[in-house]
C-alpha cells in the first residue's frame, strides 16, 4: 500500500522497532501513531539479541524498596536514586503490560511465573521468556501486536 502524507499528518512518530519503538507504538494506541524502521520488523533491532530476563519485584518476599536497595548497591555510585526509584516501582506494572499483549513469561507447572536470582538481586525476580531468548520472543510477540493494532502505521525499510 502506498501511503500518502494525508494519511499520518499529525500522527506522532516512532523510530525504531526494537522492544522500546514496538512498546511506544502500542502504548500510543488507540490513538493513530506511525512506526518508521529502518528493516522490516523483526529484524536490526538489538532488543532480539537480549538473553538476560527483566527484573521486577514480583515475589511474595520482595517489593520495591528491596529492588531499589539492590539496584543501588550494584551500581556503586553511579545510579541516580530518583530515577531508580521509579523504575523499579513500575517494573511489576511493566510486566504485566506486557503479558497483557501475549507474552508467556517462563512459568512452573502451576502457572505461577519462574523467577530467577541473578547478578546482585538479593531475591528471586528474574523473568524469562522462552528460557535465554527474552529478546526475540518479546520482539516477536509485540510485533504481532502491532500487526494486530489498526491505529498502528507501520513504514518498514
Amino acid at each position: 500500500m502506498s501511503l500518502e502524507v494525508r494519511d499520518i499528518a499529525g500522527a506522532p512518530v516512532v523510530i525504531g522497532g526494537g522492544i522500546a519503538g514496538l512498546m511506544t507504538a502500542l502504548h500510543l494506541a488507540p490513538e493513530p501513531v506511525v512506526l518508521l524502521t529502518n528493516a522490516p520488523l523483526g529484524t536490526g533491532a538489538c532488543s532480539e539479541l537480549a538473553q538476560g530476563g527483566l527484573a521486577a519485584s514480583l515475589g511474595g518476599d520482595d517489593g520495591p524498596d528491596f529492588h531499589l536497595c539492590d539496584t543501588i548497591a550494584a551500581g556503586d555510585g553511579l545510579c541516580d536514586e530518583t530515577t531508580v526509584r521509579r523504575v523499579v516501582r513500575a517494573a511489576p506494572e511493566a510486566i504485566r503490560t506486557i503479558q497483557r499483549f501475549g507474552v508467556d513469561f517462563d512459568q512452573h507447572p502451576d502457572r505461577a511465573l519462574r523467577l530467577g536470582l541473578e547478578a546482585a538481586h538479593s531475591r528471586r525476580r528474574i523473568v524469562h521468556a522462552a528460557g535465554d531468548a527474552t529478546g526475540r520472543e518479546l520482539v516477536r510477540v509485540l510485533i504481532a501486536a502491532v500487526r494486530r493494532t489498526a491505529s498502528i502505521t507501520t513504514i518498514e525499510n
